[in-house]
């Protein structure tokens, strides 16, 4: 029996978060908010909130900060045009949900800590598994768990999730061990992916 999992966010991957940010802001209608700095990565984000604590965020390089130990996760250093690279799941229990990761055969690393800086200095702070193991071509969530209650997904912009889809080439091998943690069926196509549809007043956005 798996614990419960709730979609927590989708990680858009980018050299460039401001240009990203406008193009995105156009297709949907609306402006993304100021997420912050990820001082240990070497990166900074921006947030667009979709209700039911889930969010889309963009990532990208912080050209603050050149010099990252092991270069800037997801690959930032060598990504040459933006894309979907992974999504996150959030647990009622961390432990049982990684547990439950190893028994179905996937080793996610260990449980790390994360945080960034907002821009008016405050700090918000989370746990999530290891974010340089990336599994199945990102197909397999990261787990992610927030400490203190706060969560960039709690407001409302008038954009909602309409669906995601996660596609890979072993696409009917995984939904069969997804199907066994709760995790969505895994589409077979030529090469992963993950495809995420945003309701806006636009009308559907398919990112």
């Amino acid at each position: 029996m798996t614990t419960p999992l709730e979609v927590d966010h989708f990680i858009y991957a980018t050299p460039d978060v401001d240009r990203t940010v406008a193009e995105l802001g156009e297709r949907l209608g609306l402006g993304f908010l100021v997420g912050g700095k990820h001082p240990a990565w070497g990166t900074r984000n921006a947030i667009l909130p979709l209700g039911n604590r889930c969010y889309f965020e963009v990532i990208g390089p912080d050209e603050a900060s050149a010099d990252v130990p092991g270069g800037r996760i997801f690959g930032l250093d060598a990504l040459t045009r933006p894309r979907l690279i992974w999504w996150a799941v959030r647990p009622v229990l961390m432990a049982l949900t990684c547990n439950e990761l190893k028994a179905a055969g996937f080793i996610p690393g260990q449980v790390t800590q994360g945080s960034r800086e907002r821009p008016d200095g405050s700090r918000i702070s989370w746990r999530l598994t290891d974010p340089r193991v990336v599994l199945c071509d990102g197909i397999l969530p990261m787990v992610i768990d927030w400490e203190g209650g706060d969560h960039p997904g709690a407001a409302s912009t008038g954009v909602t999730l309409g669906g995601f889809e996660l596609h890979h080439p072993d696409g009917v091998a995984l939904s069969a061990r997804f199907g066994r943690l709760g995790l969505p069926e895994v589409r077979p196509a030529g090469e992963a992916a993950i495809v995420v549809h945003l309701e806006s007043r636009h009308g559907r956005v398919t990112v």
